[in-house]
């Protein structure tokens, strides 16, 4: 078989495609994959994520005897962690906004969004969350190579009827977490489905 892309062309026995089922859905087969698995790759579709990362001197909540990771589904930024490395400074948490939050914190202007940001940090490690010495958001609907957040999600009747997630279209197979049928939408889920995908590979007659 062979893979064409604007930089390269290679010729492969297999090919495992690891991407997010939407982009994946963009990409040109022939001959096409079987009717199910293409209605898959359509129907599908993640939802809208940002995630923040603020960076701060210390991370000064271990001093206040908080473990950094938090859930607040009240709050617009529902969940933090700590991503601070073992000495504590400097001190960085990892949040996320999902959903409709995202999808309204995607229209505002920045100096708005972060306010939002880090008050909602601040309503739980208190008000030295407000002062990080940086700051940074992303939209993973807005970047080119994810389109939406990192959990999928099925519309009733996808799984039952197109939920195939693991099973390969000849000599082209999946992996990605949002193939995962363990840890679906983290890195273990991707970790998992892409050792699932290598072993269909190697077992696979040439």
């Amino acid at each position: 078989m062979r893979v064409v892309c604007y930089r390269l062309t290679v010729d492969a026995k297999r090919v495992i495609v690891a991407t997010p089922l939407l982009l994946a859905s963009r990409i040109e087969y022939d001959p096409a994959p079987p009717e199910a698995q293409a209605q898959l790759l359509r129907r599908m579709l993640s939802g809208s994520a940002i995630r923040g990362i603020t960076v701060y001197d210390e991370a000064f909540w271990r001093t206040d005897g908080l473990s950094g990771m938090s859930v607040a589904p009240d709050l617009p930024v529902p969940v933090a962690l700590d991503q601070s490395p073992r000495s504590g400074s400097p001190g960085i948490l990892s949040s996320y906004m999902f959903g409709p939050q995202a999808t309204k914190a995607a229209g505002l202007e920045p100096a708005e969004c972060r306010d939002i940001w880090l008050k909602a940090l601040a309503a739980r490690y208190g008000a030295k969350a407000l002062t990080p010495q940086a700051h940074l958001e992303t939209d993973w609907a807005a970047e080119e190579w994810s389109l939406r957040g990192m959990i999928a999600h099925f519309a009733p009747g996808v799984l039952t009827n197109f939920g195939r997630l693991g099973e390969s279209a000849g000599r082209i197979h999946w992996a990605g977490t949002e193939r995962a049928t363990e840890m679906h939408g983290l890195m273990e889920g991707a970790v998992r489905s892409g050792e699932s995908a290598a072993e269909q590979v190697m077992n696979a007659e040439a």
